[in-house]
């Protein structure tokens, strides 16, 4: 951290504005600030703690919080800005306090001003980190305030630890130290892992007491020993299979054998059965040929019969012809007289035709008249109806007119309605967002008031302790004294006279013969101990206080903020209650007077929807007045026009009841209708009947043309059928037997066929069969199948012995196997460990890590300081490192002791003077500069200037 520039205004002594610049002295490592007492040198470093942290350099003056200047007005306050710099970035903070103590903080990376922060407790924290440092650890190791020189060369172990964790990064050593144990832990616990597992595949093998160093030829000898086990079931199986083999060899050949003779005796006797059936299908087959010649001629005869039969139809059929004949010839003269008739009535035809026109004509006029009587009716009953409706319409406009005045005054008088809740509705918004406000105000005042309670309890805790504080200091003191006595008096006896004092230098020593005084270091450790604890729960009390206090602060700037913003100025949380109390009250009336206009507001809305409704309606209505008015006029007219048009229906004599007409006109229409029906009948019947008659004359002609031939043809086929019964030597007796088995011919040639294709067959196969078959004797197979299944049985127990032995032999090699892939795992796993277990052996043996690179790099800063000490001291004085701790709970290496040349034994830094104090806490911080100004790459050294 380097400061840039530094302005102070009613700081301590520093009344007008006053601005420091440091960066003119970057270039030199070290200056001076001097002046008379009073100057302000001081001041200048309580303004840069002050602007950092919110608290001066000293205790004294924290304690006080008097850095308000006494010169500064009532209305002026105090301000302190600093610019510094950390690892290339400019930073800005202001702090001010006013007259009335309120304090406020601005902080900001320059360049970035719009995420400033303002909170009191976000500014420290936010500088806390970009430091690195704490306000306490600050002034021990970056600036050592007046009077308190003394603290980093006595503090303990803890402290000088964790400022140089904080100035060396030193905790990736200690992540370095839990890293190596956890990969130590891991390696040792995979260890025990693969041992179990090794055993427990052993163990499945049923093998013990064998090592995971031996590996996968553990299992060897076993693994040996069953495949010889595995080799000699094989052999014994293939023996058993090769007799099995021999044994069905000799089973096929008797079954074969068997199966021979059944075949042989089998065809021998179907060819005997079928042998005694052959001559009864013989005969059958003299049969069949017979049919075949009757087959030949059956066809003859039936084109013979069917011709017979066609000659008979046809006779039958002119005799019918004939009959029909003489029945039309009697209907001819009937019918020939009525058609005479018919057409003397069709005569009068035209002149009926004519009558029925004009009364047709007449009928039709007398309907219109009838339609336009009726249509007047209606036309003068809707032009009444409408003339109604246009005087309706017409109130009803008017009915308008007066509702749309009534509207335009009832929208005035909302308007002022609707401005008036809005305004109200805006009061009462005001009045929750003050009411929030205030509860905010009340509960910030209400804590705020819990911790001053709090703050007062803790002060007079700490009263208690400073009390025991000075009983310990006073005992304590009484040891140290002991203690420095006893050191005094070693120091005497070891003086003799005319010899000079290592301390003093005088040869004369008058006290060399004082009694020693009792010193006990139990004693003295437990008044350190006391003390140490007195002094921690103070520290701890002091820190709690501090955070209490800051707290409060922010607090009452929150209530300040708050205040000014309501524009109050009450001191006790209770007085905000009864303040909000009655603002509470206040706005209840106007929620409650914001209802009232909202029911009067709902009322107006209500009739003012009523009057929209209304004219919705009225205008709905008052739309189809010109339509009807349209209407009206149409209908006017529509009347004068059916008036003419009946006056001249009238003028012709037509008649107004129509019903005489339609009389008339019915009796005409049929009477003309059953004339041309009956006349038209008439003709269709007579063409009917000469048409009949004439194809009754041709068809009679044809069937006896027809007749002559058919009776010629069947001559014909009779003598061909008679002459083919000849041809073949068939009798007309033999020829009627047998021409009823005809259509069963090709059955009995198929079953003939049949027979003798299965005769001839048979025949050759028993031919074939009876040489050998003669001499085959029939051989008993029970005796050899049951000495298979015996051997069947042992070849099956043989087989599964052999398969139990190979899964045997197949986990046996699988375990075998996760053996050697255990025994990498485990001799990989035996590398990494020797090499953990050595580093597990360094970092937790004696002294951790982390410790140790402390150590280092404290022996570094006491070389340095030592330099220096010596200087200061002229060579009497060199700052060593305690080999052992004062407490076992303690570090080792980072304590303090002080050798003291004159005496040649180490002290504890302690037992210096004040004088001797400052030297050896400004050697060891000056060391502590150098050290880092030489290790510039690994500290960081932003956090020093």
């Amino acid at each position: 951290m380097k400061p840039l520039t530094l302005t102070m205004k009613n700081f301590l002594g520093f009344k007008e504005e006053t601005h420091v610049d440091f960066q003119g002295l970057f270039e030199e490592k070290i200056f001076l600030i001097t002046g008379p007492t009073g100057a302000g040198k001081t001041s200048i470093f309580d303004a840069l703690c002050y602007g950092l942290y919110g608290e001066g350099s000293g205790e004294v003056r924290s304690k006080a919080k008097c850095y308000r200047s006494h010169m500064a007005g009532e209305k002026e306050d105090l301000e302190v800005s600093l610019l510094f710099q950390v690892r290339g970035k400019r930073y800005f903070v202001k702090r001010s306090e006013s007259a009335k103590g309120l304090n406020k903080a601005y902080f900001t990376l320059e360049g970035e001003e719009a995420n400033a922060l303002t909170k009191i407790r976000e500014v420290n924290q936010e500088i806390e980190t970009i430091l690195g440092l704490t306000i306490d650890q600050f002034k021990k190791i970056v600036m050592i305030p007046q009077g308190e020189f003394r603290e980093f060369l006595t503090a303990g172990t803890k402290e000088k630890s964790e400022i140089l964790k904080k100035l060396f990064a030193t905790e990736q050593y200690e992540e370095i130290q839990l890293a190596i144990k956890d990969k130590y832990d891991e390696k040792k616990a995979l260890e025990k892992e693969l041992v179990l597992r090794f055993k427990e595949i052993l163990e499945e093998s049923s093998i013990e007491g064998k090592d995971i160093e031996m590996g996968k030829d553990a299992l060897q000898e076993r693994l040996q020993e069953e495949a010889s086990k595995s080799q000699k079931i094989k052999e014994e199986k293939d023996v058993q299979e090769k007799d099995l083999k021999l044994l069905e060899q000799e089973i096929t050949l008797a079954e074969k054998n068997n199966e021979d003779y059944e075949t042989y005796q089998e065809a021998k006797k179907n060819f005997e059965n079928l042998y005694g059936q052959k001559r009864h299908y013989e005969k059958k087959d003299q049969e069949v040929k017979l049919m075949r010649s009757i087959s030949g001629i059956v066809y003859k005869e039936n084109q013979w019969k069917e011709k017979g039969q066609e000659l008979k139809e046809l006779e039958q059929e002119l005799h019918l012809l004939q009959d029909e004949k003489r029945r039309l010839s009697s209907m001819v003269k009937p019918l020939e007289k009525k058609l005479q008739e018919v057409e003397e009535a069709a005569n009068t035809l035209d002149h009926q035709k004519a009558r029925k026109n004009h009364v047709e004509s007449l009928l039709n006029k007398s309907i219109r008249l009838q339609e336009v009587l009726k249509a007047q009716r209606e036309v003068k009953k809707a032009y009444d109806q409408q003339k109604s409706m246009l005087d309706h319409l017409s109130k009803k406009e008017v009915e308008r007119q007066g509702i749309q005045e009534k509207q335009r005054m009832l929208s005035q008088e909302m308007s002022e309605y609707e401005l008036k809740l809005e305004r109200l509705n805006h009061a009462d918004q005001a009045k929750e967002k003050e009411l929030k406000e205030l509860i905010n105000l009340y509960k910030h005042m209400e804590k705020a008031e819990t911790i001053e309670k709090d703050i007062l309890e803790a002060e007079k805790k700490r009263q208690v302790l400073l009390k025991e504080q000075r009983m310990a200091e006073e005992v304590y003191v009484r040891e140290k004294n002991k203690q420095q006595a006893n050191y005094a008096l070693q120091l005497r006896k070891d003086l003799k006279e005319e010899t000079p004092c290592p301390v003093c230098g005088s040869t004369h020593h008058p006290l060399a013969e004082v009694s020693e005084e009792a010193f006990s270091a139990i004693h003295f450790d437990e008044a350190e101990k006391r003390k140490h604890q007195i002094e921690q729960a103070l520290a701890t009390m002091a820190q709690d206080v501090k955070h209490l206090t800051n707290q409060h602060k922010d607090l009452l700037a929150d209530i300040e903020e708050e205040k000014a913003a309501l524009s109050i100025s009450y001191e006790k949380a209770h007085e905000v209650g009864i303040h909000g109390q009655k603002e509470r009250a206040q706005k209840k009336h106007m929620e409650e007077q914001l209802l009232q206009e909202m029911s009067k507001k709902n009322r107006y809305t209500t009739l003012k929807n009523q009057f929209n409704d209304q004219l919705m309606e009225l205008e709905n209505l008052l739309q189809k007045m010109e339509e009807e008015q349209k209407k009206g006029v149409g209908l006017e007219e529509k009347l004068h026009q059916l008036q003419g048009e009946r006056n001249g229906l009238e003028r012709e004599g037509v008649p107004k009841e129509p019903s005489m007409l339609q009389g008339e006109l019915e009796k005409l229409t049929k009477q003309i209708k059953a004339i041309e029906e009956e006349r038209e009948e008439t003709r269709k019947k007579w063409e009917a009947l000469m048409n009949q008659r004439e194809k009754l004359v041709g068809r009679e002609s044809t069937l006896e043309e027809t007749k002559e031939r058919a009776i010629e043809k069947e001559g014909l086929l009779k003598t061909d059928f008679l002459e083919s019964l000849q041809k073949v030597g068939v009798s007309e007796e033999m020829y009627t037997a047998y021409k009823g088995q005809v259509g069963t011919m090709e059955a009995l040639i198929k079953e003939v066929q049949r027979f003798f294709n299965e005769y001839n067959q048979m025949k050759g196969v028993y031919e074939s069969l009876k040489e050998k078959g003669a001499s085959l004797v029939y051989k008993d197979l029970a005796p050899l199948k049951k000495t298979y299944g015996q051997k069947q049985f042992l070849v099956a127990e043989i087989l599964e012995r052999q398969n139990a032995q190979s899964i045997l032999l197949h986990n046996l090699q699988k375990a075998h196997d996760r053996l050697g892939t255990l025994h990498e795992r485990y001799m990989e796993n035996k590398k990494a460990l020797v090499l953990y277990q050595d580093l597990y052996d360094t970092a937790y043996l004696g002294m951790n890590f982390e410790t140790f690179v402390q150590s280092y790099y404290f022996e570094g800063i006491l070389t340095r300081a030592n330099m220096r000490l010596r200087k200061m001291s002229e060579g009497r004085y060199e700052l060593r490192r305690r080999a052992e701790t004062e407490s076992r709970r303690e570090k080792i290496g980072l304590g303090l002791n002080v050798f003291d040349e004159y005496t040649g034994r180490e002290r504890d830094v302690q037992s210096l003077s004040g004088g001797e104090s400052f030297k050896a806490s400004l050697a060891l911080a000056l060391g502590l500069s150098d050290f880092i100004e030489s290790h510039k790459g690994s500290i960081n050294l932003e956090t020093i200037f």
